[in-house]
């Protein structure tokens, strides 16, 4: 079953340009354009090829630290609200005596 969602996801990700799917991902889009924006200041500013190689690789590593830190603040979010859908009773953030 994990397979087929998967596979129907991306299909579904095909069929969508760049623009459209980072429209639903705002900061990423906003992160994406400063990496633009600073390579293009860098290039005008005379930067080398190895200082502007540098600088890419630094700000997309942060980029892909943002974006996994993104995926598992919602897969813990869909697995409390899933817990809370199983057992009712569960109480999130509940404060201990």
């Amino acid at each position: 079953m994990y397979a087929f969602m998967k596979d129907e996801l991306l299909q579904s990700h095909k069929s969508q340009t760049l623009d459209e799917r980072l429209s639903k991902h705002p900061q990423t889009y906003q992160q994406m354009q400063r990496i633009v924006d600073g390579m293009e200041a860098a290039i005008a500013n005379g930067a080398t090829a190895d200082e502007a190689e540098a600088m890419a690789i630094e700000q997309i590593n942060r980029l892909g630290r943002a974006l996994l830190t993104d995926w598992a603040k919602a897969k813990h979010e869909r697995s409390v609200a899933e817990l809370q859908q199983e057992i009712p009773a569960t109480i999130r953030d509940s404060k201990k005596n």
